[in-house]
């Protein structure tokens, strides 16, 4: 079972290859533990013309409590058309804490849009975990590509107007690479930086953000 899990949350084309080699096989695709941890790479966030097969499996994953699934239930409610839903963050949150790096990633960029003080900490704990992890630069690129087919335009987002550094007119911890802010398509920060300013970091991500969800 658990080698099955391990390829279903590589790649669901994988899976789908295993259920065909024999029944006992197929029986362990079946089983919620797999659906839990099966990766939905392949299925788009919007499901526009979902067959029953398609539906019957992603509403197997929600009961599995696989967190790919909650974190894209949370993306879709939070910016639902037409005004969205806030009760997505809190499905989000779930999907974050429980570890996924995605989630980690949205979850935190959006509470530090916020104005609450305590959620903006709340948000660097787990955006601290995705840097450490030297995965910011590739759950950007997942998140742009996830939510093409997303609405944006709900008022969900708005741009916070206090910077996390409070420190921008003497703050060099920014400049931290080749005297200045440049990120590469390579994971881009290095953690151990002693001069770079984490503040400025985040204020700096924020900016791609921004432009990903259409934030003025």
């Amino acid at each position: 079972m658990e080698v099955v899990a391990r390829v279903a949350s590589h790649s669901f084309t994988d899976l789908f290859n295993l259920k065909k080699c024999c029944k006992e096989f197929l029986d362990a695709t079946e089983d919620s533990y797999v659906n839990q941890h099966v990766s939905l790479d392949k299925f788009p966030l919007i499901q526009w013309f979902p067959n029953e097969k398609e539906s019957l499996f992603l509403n197997q994953c929600m009961e599995s409590k696989n967190m790919e699934a909650l974190y894209r239930e949370g993306l879709r409610e939070y910016f639902n058309y037409p005004n969205g839903n806030i009760g997505g963050l809190d499905i989000m949150k779930v999907a974050a804490q429980n570890g996924n790096i995605e989630a980690k990633y949205v979850y935190g960029m959006i509470t530090l849009c916020s104005e609450n003080i305590e959620l903006r900490k709340q948000g660097l704990e787990h955006l601290r975990f995705v840097r450490v992890s030297k995965c910011v630069i590739r759950c950007r690129k997942r998140v742009e590509n996830l939510t093409r087919t997303l609405w944006k335009n709900n008022m969900m987002l708005l741009r916070n107007k206090k910077t996390l550094c409070n420190n921008k007119n003497t703050c060099k911890g920014w400049r931290a690479k080749k005297d200045q802010w440049t990120l590469v398509d390579d994971e881009d920060d290095d953690y151990d930086n002693i001069n770079m300013c984490e503040c400025c970091r985040w204020d700096h991500e924020l900016e791609f953000f921004y432009r990903l969800f259409n934030v003025d």
